[in-house]
Protein backbone atom coordinates (compact mmCIF):
# COMPACT_ATOMS: atom_id res chain seq x y z
CA UNK A 1 0.00 0.00 0.00
CA UNK A 2 1.40 3.29 -0.79
CA UNK A 3 0.43 6.12 1.07
CA UNK A 4 0.47 10.13 0.14
CA UNK A 5 0.53 12.59 3.19
CA UNK A 6 -2.11 15.65 2.68
CA UNK A 7 -1.98 18.69 4.79
CA UNK A 8 0.92 19.05 7.40
CA UNK A 9 1.82 15.33 7.82
CA UNK A 10 4.74 13.15 7.17
CA UNK A 11 4.79 9.26 6.34
CA UNK A 12 7.92 7.82 8.72
CA UNK A 13 9.07 4.01 9.02
CA UNK A 14 10.28 3.50 12.13
CA UNK A 15 13.28 2.50 12.80
CA UNK A 16 14.94 0.44 15.60
CA UNK A 17 18.40 2.23 17.29
CA UNK A 18 21.44 0.31 17.31
CA UNK A 19 24.32 0.64 20.19
CA UNK A 20 27.96 -0.98 19.64
CA UNK A 21 29.40 -2.50 22.67
CA UNK A 22 33.30 -1.48 23.16
CA UNK A 23 33.90 -5.50 21.47
CA UNK A 24 31.85 -4.86 18.58
CA UNK A 25 28.73 -6.34 19.36
CA UNK A 26 25.44 -4.58 18.04
CA UNK A 27 22.73 -4.36 20.20
CA UNK A 28 19.40 -3.32 19.19
CA UNK A 29 17.37 -1.37 20.96
CA UNK A 30 13.73 -1.74 21.07
CA UNK A 31 12.11 1.55 20.69
CA UNK A 32 8.85 0.18 23.23
CA UNK A 33 11.03 0.46 26.10
CA UNK A 34 11.47 4.44 25.60
CA UNK A 35 8.56 6.96 25.37
CA UNK A 36 10.07 8.41 21.77
CA UNK A 37 10.43 6.98 18.73
CA UNK A 38 12.56 7.22 15.88
CA UNK A 39 11.47 7.32 11.90
CA UNK A 40 13.26 7.63 8.69
CA UNK A 41 10.62 10.21 6.36
CA UNK A 42 9.58 8.10 3.56
CA UNK A 43 6.54 10.63 2.06
CA UNK A 44 6.34 14.03 2.10
CA UNK A 45 2.86 16.29 1.99
CA UNK A 46 3.37 18.90 -0.52
CA UNK A 47 2.27 21.78 1.93
CA UNK A 48 4.98 24.27 1.46
CA UNK A 49 6.31 24.34 5.48
CA UNK A 50 6.87 20.74 5.43
CA UNK A 51 8.45 20.80 2.61
CA UNK A 52 10.58 23.89 3.86
CA UNK A 53 11.56 21.52 6.98
CA UNK A 54 11.59 18.08 5.93
CA UNK A 55 13.59 15.50 3.31
CA UNK A 56 12.75 12.46 2.54
CA UNK A 57 15.55 9.91 4.15
CA UNK A 58 15.35 12.71 7.69
CA UNK A 59 15.51 10.85 10.60
CA UNK A 60 12.84 12.94 12.85
CA UNK A 61 12.26 11.93 16.51
CA UNK A 62 8.67 11.99 18.13
CA UNK A 63 6.51 10.40 21.22
CA UNK A 64 5.71 7.01 21.01
CA UNK A 65 2.29 7.82 21.55
CA UNK A 66 2.36 10.06 18.45
CA UNK A 67 0.33 9.47 15.13
CA UNK A 68 -1.33 6.77 13.20
CA UNK A 69 0.31 3.89 13.15
CA UNK A 70 -0.10 1.84 9.37
CA UNK A 71 1.21 -1.92 9.33
CA UNK A 72 2.39 -2.69 5.97
CA UNK A 73 3.82 -6.21 5.91
CA UNK A 74 6.86 -6.29 7.68
CA UNK A 75 7.92 -2.30 8.24
CA UNK A 76 5.42 -0.46 10.55
CA UNK A 77 4.95 3.19 9.05
CA UNK A 78 3.61 6.31 11.24
CA UNK A 79 1.46 9.25 9.68
CA UNK A 80 2.64 12.29 11.36
CA UNK A 81 1.68 15.90 12.11
CA UNK A 82 3.56 17.98 11.89
CA UNK A 83 3.19 19.07 15.10
CA UNK A 84 4.04 16.06 16.63
CA UNK A 85 7.46 15.65 15.27
CA UNK A 86 10.32 16.98 17.78
CA UNK A 87 13.29 17.51 15.40
CA UNK A 88 15.64 16.68 12.97
CA UNK A 89 18.24 13.75 14.07
CA UNK A 90 21.36 14.93 12.49
CA UNK A 91 24.24 12.03 12.18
Amino acid sequence: MKIKPIGKRVLVKTINLEEKTSTGIILIQNNEEKNYRIGEIISLSTDSEVNSLFSINDKVIFSKKSGVKINDSSKEQILLNLEEIFGIIEE
